[in-house]
């Protein structure tokens, strides 16, 4: 897979990542049956398919770092490790967050405890 076909693939999932939380965000998931059309993150330059999902489907995919895939659709090994590799750095990334609001809370509960 070139890098071309994997930078796709990547972008395709960066907009159904959008798409989800634009959904959550707007609350309009008020059914859990209540479907969502995805962009195929095969990467393929010609391909235009999209995949109709409830956002359980789709969380359930996410969960497991899989691509939404069409039928008879494929992503390379190097655009999965692209993949790995980003959803990581998010983790990383929130992490990081979370211990820095930890070291803001601990730091105002010593000044309260005059320690």
């Amino acid at each position: 897979m070139s890098d071309e076909r994997s930078s796709r693939s990547t972008a395709r999932a960066e907009t159904n990542r959008n798409i989800r939380m634009a959904v959550k965000c707007s609350d309009l998931s008020d059914l859990e049956t209540e479907t969502w059309d995805f962009l195929c993150e095969c990467g393929d330059d010609g391909c235009e398919s999209w995949i109709t999902l409830t956002l359980a489907e789709y969380e359930a995919l996410r969960g497991k770092d899989e691509p939404i895939l069409a039928a008879g659709h494929t992503v390379g090994v190097p655009a999965l490790a692209r993949r790995k590799a980003h959803a990581l750095a998010e983790d990383a990334q929130a992490l990081r967050a979370q211990a820095e609001i930890q070291k803001r809370r601990a730091a105002r509960h010593v000044g309260k405890d005059g320690g």
